[in-house]
């Protein structure tokens, strides 16, 4: 198993480099192929909105942008979300995948973005992240009314849960 004490150092680095290449290899094909479309088919080279119609894979990304110090990619992807994402659409999405998915990625980037401790603060961010987050939870609550307080699998972001939802 690789774990610190078997990876000398030499060795690590050639193994971070290859996965920044890898991310960026991904990243990049995404945004040059389907990008604001959620997500890169790889074989077809064309995007798909299959989770929401969110640019999901870039929202995805934004962790990964910030982990690699990327703050031009970072920010740009921020101002981006900020200004082109909505919530209010006829879309029935995945209540997990939504939540870790779209609203863990766009909080954790709130955090970062307007923080300068990070070191990745963007200048022109007004929590537009953070404002996107509350209101697709607000559009996410109705999937948590339940008699067990276990939420229904999906939601539809503009009329809540639909009456032949599974339970």
């Amino acid at each position: 198993p690789l774990d610190g004490a078997s990876v000398a150092p030499h060795e690590a680095k050639q193994l971070r480099d290859e996965v920044r290449e890898m991310f960026y290899h991904a990243f990049d094909g995404y945004m040059e192929h389907a990008f604001p479309l959620d997500e890169l088919r790889p074989l077809s080279c064309t995007g798909e909105d299959s989770l929401g119609g969110y640019a999901l894979t870039l929202i995805d990304s934004l962790d990964t942008l910030a982990l690699f110090g990327d703050k031009e990619r970072f920010s740009a992807a921020v101002n981006w979300l900020g200004k082109n994402v909505q919530f209010n659409k006829n879309k029935t999405v995945s209540v997990f995948e939504t939540t870790i998915r779209v609203l863990g990625g766009l909080l954790s980037a709130h955090l970062i973005a307007s923080d300068d401790a990070t070191g990745l603060s963007v200048d022109s961010y007004n929590d537009e992240l953070l404002h996107l987050s509350e209101d697709l939870a607000r559009r996410m609550l109705p999937s948590f009314e339940t008699p067990t307080g276990i939420p229904y699998g999906s939601v539809n972001l503009l009329y809540g849960v639909d009456e032949n939802e599974s339970k």
